[in-house]
């Protein structure tokens, strides 16, 4: 069998299993709270240009924890685990933040910029963004930069190369943000796609490798001009050489 086939599961990392946590918190309180008080999270939390106008700017950071089924909980957190747990083991944890919120930040700005051009004077403009769709399609177009040969399964049925399965991802999404109001959501989606592929063009560049090892030299050289730590040698009560540093 073709070693590029093959089908693992990673350990779930901290920050995936963080988010699936979260998310299925987010969602199991949402039925609760649409079963027992006027409240929905989705007002509160979810992204759409009449609220973040409103003065609700956090949303922009919010928005994908929520979702609308079940079935979108249970799909989306489990590509979380199956891509996102080895980004973050093998790029860290702190690039993988980096990257997870350059593609929440970008996805929700070009969704913001698409209902404030075209959509500002109908129901679209406080139609709310949720989902960790965004998040999911732009693991996919990393895992396609990365890993282009592996294989896909596309529909759970044809095996497709990861390269040719993020092409038809972009294909659907520019369909569907294009084919009428209701597919607004779409360009949420598309915009943490691009944001993505920016993300993967910079951070390989040799220019930006440089840049960064220069600052963290520089956070370390500051870090260890901040210790105040003072070492001493501590003998035994029989004046034995010494054993540790306090």
């Amino acid at each position: 069998m073709d070693s590029h086939s093959q089908i693992y599961l990673p350990k779930l990392t901290k920050i995936n299993k963080g988010l699936i946590i979260f998310s299925s918190v987010l969602f199991i309180l949402e039925i609760i709270l649409q079963k027992t008080s006027p409240v929905y999270l989705v007002s509160l939390l979810g992204l759409s240009a009449e609220h973040f106008l409103s003065g609700h700017i956090y949303s922009i950071l919010t928005y994908p924890f929520l979702s609308n089924s079940i079935i979108e909980v249970i799909l989306n957190c489990l590509m979380l685990w199956l891509m996102g747990s080895e980004f973050e083991a093998n790029w860290g944890t702190k690039r993988y933040v980096n990257f997870l919120l350059t593609v929440i930040i970008g996805g929700g700005l070009l969704f913001l910029g698409v209902s404030f051009l075209f959509f500002k004077s109908s129901p679209i403009y406080s139609f709310p963004l949720v989902g960790l769709s965004g998040i999911v399609s732009s693991l996919c177009v990393a895992y396609a930069v990365i890993f282009p040969d592996r294989i896909f399964s596309f529909m759970m049925i044809i095996p497709v190369k990861a390269k040719y399965f993020c092409m038809i991802l972009v294909a659907i999404s520019l369909f569907q943000g294009l084919s009428g109001p209701t597919g607004v959501g779409a360009w949420g989606q598309l915009g943490g796609i691009v944001a993505a592929y920016l993300f993967m063009i910079l951070v390989s560049n040799r220019n930006f490798k440089i840049l960064s090892g220069k600052m963290n030299q520089m956070t370390q050289i500051r870090n260890a001009k901040k210790s105040k730590a003072k070492l001493s040698i501590v003998k035994d009560d029989n004046d034995q050489p010494p054993k540790y540093w306090q």
